[in-house]
């Protein structure tokens, strides 16, 4: 009797040391899966998982935000930033994991600098967005957003796969899993800022371990 108790208390001793190997391992080394609301300009609601921002579907860009100037106002040459952004503008990262909302303000007013220092017969343009980031400190604060060369092919986009219903997470040890979704309920979709009008994320949940007992699998 002793004997099968002392396994128990291994086991369990195992099992406890274990996820919280995982827990550490998960939520320093994994890429957190991010979702929420994503609204349009026209007003139309989705619930959305997997979120990426970048020029393409794998969102590994490293996306800078400029605080907007206070003086930025049109001029007679249109909407024009007379200041190099990288230079002389305050600059932020976008890390999803500690922004709590993304909106666009005026979808209609893109922003651009010109690279006046060019070589090139046409000088280059570069577009920028005005977003309103809500951090998860607390704060909101407006900020430019380059979406990329005057007509690129490849303009910075919100990527993430529409689902029906709103994602649920388990909470397990303080972290929390991603439940099961089936590939045939995921719908991608790349969404240009210009066609948004916010995106609300919840708190991002982290793939389960596959040798988890409960035998439920990540996101697709």
């Amino acid at each position: 009797m002793k004997r099968c108790t002392y396994s128990f208390i291994l086991i369990s001793s195992l099992s406890f040391v274990s996820l919280h190997a995982w827990k550490s391992s998960e939520t320093k080394g994994e890429q957190p899966i991010f979702l929420g609301t994503l609204t349009t300009q026209e007003g139309n609601t989705f619930n959305v998982t997997n979120i990426t921002i970048g020029r393409s579907r794998s969102g590994h860009d490293k996306i800078v935000l400029y605080e907007k100037p206070q003086n930025l106002m049109p001029s007679e040459k249109g909407n024009v930033i007379s200041v190099n952004p990288s230079v002389d503008l305050t600059t932020a990262i976008l890390e999803l994991q500690k922004i709590q909302k993304i909106t666009i303000p005026e979808s209609q007013v893109i922003w651009k600098w010109t690279k006046d220092d060019s070589k090139r017969s046409v000088k280059l343009a570069y577009e920028y967005i005005e977003i309103l980031v809500t951090w998860r400190s607390g704060s909101t604060i407006s900020y430019l957003l380059e979406l990329g060369p005057e007509n690129t092919r490849r303009p910075l986009k919100i990527f993430c796969d529409v689902i029906d219903k709103k994602m649920e997470g388990v909470k397990q040890e303080g972290v929390i899993l991603c439940q099961n979704i089936q590939k045939i309920d995921l719908r991608k979709k790349g969404a240009p800022f210009t066609s948004i009008q916010s995106l609300a994320l919840d708190e991002p949940c982290y793939r389960i371990p596959k040798e988890n007992g409960d035998g439920m699998k990540a996101v697709e």
